[in-house]
């Protein structure tokens, strides 16, 4: 794919690289709640979530982090992130679509351990990111699974 008008090869592969740490920042931080470094590093202001198995579509980022930190007490977490289809749409915007798998462990006191003590989902993220003086951030994620595993730990 050609780089959008106003923006050389390098510019346009830099991008795509600094889009790919961004996504890494994204599980780093996820992970290891860590919560202003997953604020300040990689959500645009007003950045959205999107969890439609869980009826969920959060805005802007303060709202939306307190609702994952809401959900992330009392488990622990692994994502990984692979193939990223990244696609530069213009000098400061730019979508991405990303197969994921995440493993979540809850304790059992954890508010949806009746649900399920542990998690095993395959999908994809469907995001798009902006360009900000700070550099690129995560202006929306859409999480859909393909398939979800889960255990019953009783």
């Amino acid at each position: 794919m050609a780089p959008p008008e106003g923006m050389s090869p390098l510019e346009y592969l830099t991008a795509i690289e600094a889009i790919k740490q961004l996504k890494a920042r994204y599980f780093y931080g996820y992970d290891h709640k860590d919560w202003a470094f997953w604020r300040d590093q990689v959500w645009a202001p007003d950045g959205r979530l999107e969890v439609p198995e869980m009826g969920q579509d959060i805005a802007p980022r303060e709202a939306m982090i307190e609702w994952v930190i809401e959900r992330s007490m009392k488990q622990v977490s692994v994502h990984h992130g692979h193939t990223p289809i990244i696609e530069i749409t213009s000098p400061t915007t730019a979508t991405g679509i990303w197969a994921m798998e995440d493993r979540i462990y809850r304790d059992r006191d954890h508010p949806d351990y009746k649900d399920a003590a542990r998690i095993l989902g395959f999908g994809h993220y469907r995001e798009r990111y902006v360009k900000l003086d700070i550099g690129w951030r995560i202006l929306s994620t859409r999480l859909t699974r393909l398939r979800t595993i889960y255990e019953r730990v009783f």
